[in-house]
């Protein structure tokens, strides 16, 4: 009997403590989104409880994210798209740092972005007291929290343009994203123009994977902007981010390295042109062009097509074989005012085949303006110390640390993390300032005819 009457008070206890036990529900309402030199990765959850709660202690909260498990650091009141607001109905929670291989979020093979969870709950043994109610569970969670996100990609204008295929029947689209700033729209001068190509893995038809993917956002960040100067002194420069269904790289023959002209030959020109040519305030004669792998071969490939149209080209770790350029387009080049960026242990594009033997050829070309930042390998800048794959040269552009090139002879490349080299190209402390100072002028008449 006194068995029985233990399993009956053990049984009411657990009644009245499941009694007492609530469940508080929150609804998901925008993830904000970072992105560093190794991916992007999500860094602020917005939610909306059931109830108003003020002054939440983080601590108690865990936030699982692409199946990751991250801790709270803080926690403010605000509006539904994280902006603070102390009378605000929803809560932002920002997160620790996630960092690493794999740590960020990933596009599908349509080009788009894929499913993404998100699970906010209490830490094993916490409750959350709200006023006289006593919560031990968090019901919060979504498969799809990248269907809406806050990003620097929001700083962006998005459009499309619609033009031929090249050595292809057929027309395609283009999308792309600019970065305009008023402060340059309005001061009635001139201004200059970077464009930046994705690399094999940020094509589609989402916009924001290209500017993601590979830390573009980087180059309206104040650190780069500051190196770039429009007609009427004003700091600043116009960024256009295009981006093709599939790859710069793919040719009516297949994917090519400089056999056959780019599917998108034609049609990125058409585009690049369209946009100039609706902002008469964009200079003409400052228009600088980049890339990365896929995008750097697109570089080279306008370049070749498209001589002294382009002011300054940064091609990084370009994927345009050296073998299929002429000696022709050797002669071309050789005019252009070209920065390479590469790392020597990059095994997806050896430098040793692409831009490295071109530059050589350039050099007894009589090139007067190419360099080539040559690094030894990637060492991390938001991640110190951290080595990352050969291949992501990129991140040594977007973390503004391209400040010396090679010697400019076609002898032996000596590899260099100090900057890529030791020669500061016409005495300019980086990249951006080199890119800046270039201005297309009229070629000169030898034999005029009256």
């Amino acid at each position: 009997m006194k068995t029985l009457k233990s399993i009956l008070a053990a049984l009411a206890m657990t009644a009245a403590a499941t009694a007492g036990a609530q469940t508080l529900k929150m609804e998901p309402q925008v993830t904000g989104i970072t992105t560093s030199e190794i991916s992007a990765v999500v860094s602020l959850v917005v939610v909306k409880p059931e109830i108003k709660i003020e002054n939440l202690d983080p601590s108690i909260l865990t936030v699982n994210t692409g199946g990751k498990e991250r801790n709270v650091l803080n926690i403010y009141p605000s509006d539904s798209r994280g902006a603070y607001n102390p009378d605000g109905e929803y809560l932002a929670l920002g997160l620790d740092r996630l960092s690493g291989w794999g740590a960020g979020i990933s596009k599908t093979n349509e080009g788009v972005w894929g499913d993404y969870s998100v699970k906010v709950a209490l830490k094993p043994g916490k409750t959350l007291k709200v006023g006289k109610k006593k919560f031990t569970a968090i019901e919060c969670e979504t498969d799809n929290a990248l269907k809406d996100f806050i990003s620097e990609a929001d700083y962006f204008n998005k459009g499309t343009y619609t033009g031929r295929l090249t050595g292809k029947p057929g027309d395609v689209t283009l999308t792309y994203a600019s970065y305009e700033p008023w402060s340059l729209r309005g001061d009635g001068a001139k201004n200059p123009l970077i464009i930046w190509l994705h690399g094999g893995g940020e094509g589609g038809k989402d916009v924001s994977i290209t500017l993601l993917g590979n830390e573009v956002v980087s180059l309206i960040r104040p650190e780069i902007q500051s190196h770039f100067t429009s007609e009427g002194g004003e700091k600043g420069a116009y960024v256009l981010s295009v981006q093709c269904p599939t790859m710069w790289m793919g040719t009516s023959k297949g994917f090519g390295h400089g056999e056959y002209p780019s599917l998108y030959a034609d049609v990125l020109k058409s585009c690049i042109d369209s946009f100039v040519e609706q902002r008469p305030d964009i200079d003409r004669n400052r228009i600088y062009i980049g890339g990365c792998s896929n995008g750097g071969f697109m570089t080279m490939h306008m370049l070749m097509r498209n001589p002294r149209y382009f002011a300054a080209a940064y091609p990084t770790c370009e994927a345009y074989l050296d073998e299929y350029i002429s000696d022709c387009e050797i002669k071309v080049l050789s005019e252009e005012n070209i920065w390479f960026i590469q790392s020597y242990d990059d095994t997806t594009v050896e430098a040793k085949t692409h831009c490295i033997p071109t530059f050589q050829r350039l050099m007894k070309a009589g090139a007067k303006n190419v360099w080539m930042s040559m690094f030894e390998s990637i060492i991390g800048v938001d991640n110190p110390g951290q080595q990352i794959m050969g291949h992501f040269a990129w991140c040594y552009v977007f973390n503004d640390a391209v400040t010396l090139s090679q010697e400019q002879t076609d002898g032996e490349v000596k590899p260099s993390n100090n900057g890529g080299g030791t020669v500061a190209p016409q005495g300019h402390a980086n990249l951006f300032e080199w890119m800046n100072a270039q201005v297309l002028t009229a070629p000169e008449i030898t034999n005029p005819r009256w």
